[in-house]
């Protein structure tokens, strides 16, 4: 049993009003993360990396160069289904102890749907068309399992000294929180005052619940949702051999993330005696839920320099998000005596939970895109530039500017690169891609020399194959699989904290049909 129990006065839930929290997803990351897209929206493309900034004659065009809609040379009607795999392989560390556990999660649907008009023209070409684009998937799971004899996270609810405020009146002492997550591990007792650290005028005068031995702590990550592109566009052949297009692009979608770790003092180490508290078992979860809506527009050029070499270039406009998130809070505390409290899942007890709307804008994108055509063969090379220090927070009750400024100083612009090859043989056409995003965090701004860090660098390779059955018809097949490392901090502001490094790899396979009208 916890050895301080002061009683909660009236007063303590009136100061709920006064506690206010920023969701903990309008961060770099989080913008990053809703900004992410997999190359290659068809499966055409998905077999070539998402290489095509040159031009390609699919609605592929849609998403990397508008211009390849001019090329296209017949009225179509094409769809496309995906399935995709996401495995992790997490390392738990914590001082002395590690171990790893491998997690898979599965997502399907549909991949794009699009109808391309060709315009009846007396010279040139003109296309006109509009598609319905899978961009990107979330789906991620990642779990965790070891023994931690340095630290808990009742260590990481302790307040600092500015995060409170100690209110005395007739009755008793008590604090008054303006951090969350202290708060509610105040009211299950996950921290508590203490009487002997108050008498010595202690700047904190609180214990955590686990203030000795190991425990086992165990939990996982998870993310789900999707994001989908609606989109608007056309090629038009403005000069011989030379097109231009524009698409007009709708963003939307979906994220889900639930956090959940658990602490369980297998060894009762932790027994009420020798200063301690008879803590037994603590399950505490963070979930945050983002609905989003975007718009915005591409531009391209495709020109057709000699025979052997087309030539393309891309403007991508910032993309303006507006984001409705949810996020909620739940914390229970067990101890040996069979007490057990909790916080998060009663009426009344909202702090940690709540909405929160606000906007986001990305940088612009710039690219280029070469196509060397010699004999059967075709290689494809893309280069993008996009500076991400100008992502860009807002809303309108809440300032983002110190957020925006961290932005700013953490991150950087880089130089996203796609190379692809494809061989015809008949009826059929090979196909090869591979890419590389780097990461655009700077490094040194989030982590100390020393500190074990991963730079989530991500690295594509792609197959695929594509049939031609007769002039109207077409099979295509692609697979994709993309390689990245992440890290995963259990909690912070605790020394020696646990961390999951994680090897995570996403295959996705898609197949699809293109029918001539």
């Amino acid at each position: 049993m916890p050895y301080l129990r002061p009683f909660r006065s009236i007063s303590l839930l009136l100061a709920l009003l006064l506690i206010t929290a920023v969701s903990h997803a309008q961060t770099a990351d989080d913008a990053l993360r809703f900004s992410s897209r997999t190359p290659g929206v068809t499966a055409h493309s998905l077999g070539i990396g998402g290489a095509g900034l040159a031009g390609i004659a699919d609605a592929s065009a849609f998403v990397t160069n508008p211009a390849g809609l001019g090329l296209v040379t017949q009225s179509a009607a094409s769809g496309s289904f995906f399935a995709l795999q996401s495995t992790s392989e997490g390392t738990y560390s914590s001082p002395g102890y590690t171990s790893i556990l491998e997690d898979q999660l599965t997502d399907a649907g549909i991949g794009s749907l699009s109808y391309l008009f060709k315009v009846p023209t007396t010279q040139g070409s003109m296309v006109v068309g509009a598609a319905l684009n899978s961009v990107h998937s979330f789906a991620r799971s990642a779990s965790y399992d070891g023994d931690n004899g340095f630290n808990s996270i009742t260590d990481y609810f302790m307040p600092f000294s500015d995060e409170f405020s100690l209110v005395e009146d007739a009755d008793d002492i008590y604090p008054d929180f303006s951090r969350t997550l202290s708060f509610i591990a105040y009211e299950t007792f996950a921290i508590d005052l203490d009487q002997g650290l108050l008498d010595a005028n202690d700047p904190v005068p609180f214990v955590p619940a686990v203030s000795f031995g190991t425990v086992a702590q165990t939990g996982f990550l998870e993310d789900s949702g999707s994001m989908t592109e609606l989109n608007f566009g056309a090629g038009v052949e403005v000069a011989k051999d030379v097109m231009v297009g524009f698409s007009l692009n709708i963003p939307v979608g979906s994220f889900e993330r639930t956090r959940v770790l658990e602490e369980d003092d297998y060894l009762n180490d932790n027994d009420g005696t020798g200063g301690t508290t008879d803590f037994d078992y603590l399950y505490f979860s963070e979930r945050f839920s983002s609905d989003l809506v975007g718009v915005n527009g591409r531009f391209g050029v495709s020109l057709q320099a000699n025979p052997f070499i087309r030539i393309g270039a891309t403007i991508e406009t910032p993309t303006f998000y507006a984001i409705e998130e949810s996020y909620s809070t739940y914390l229970e505390t067990e101890f040996d005596n069979g007490d057990i409290f909790s916080y998060g899942d009663a009426s009344g007890q909202d702090a940690g939970s709540g909405n929160f709307d606000y906007t986001l804008r990305t940088p612009w994108k710039v690219g280029m895109g070469m196509q060397l055509t010699t004999g059967k063969a075709n290689l494809l090379a893309d280069v993008e530039w996009m500076d991400w220090s100008q992502l860009e927070l807002d809303s309108n009750t809440y300032s983002f500017a110190a957020e925006n400024l961290g932005i700013r100083d953490a991150l950087q612009a880089v130089v996203n690169i796609r190379l692809a090859a494809t061989y015809d043989l008949d009826n059929m056409q090979l196909r090869a891609g591979t890419g590389f995003n780097p990461d655009p965090r700077r490094l040194e701004r989030f982590h100390a020399e020393g500190f074990p860090s991963v730079t989530r660098d991500r690295t594509f390779g792609s197959l695929g194959v594509g049939y031609r059955f007769n002039e109207r018809m077409t099979f295509d097949l692609g697979w994709m699989v993309e390689m990245q490392e992440d890290r995963m901090d259990l909690y912070s502001d605790v020394s020696e904290a646990p961390y999951v490094l994680e090897d995570v790899s996403r295959h996705r396979v898609q197949f699809g049909v293109t029918l001539g009208l």
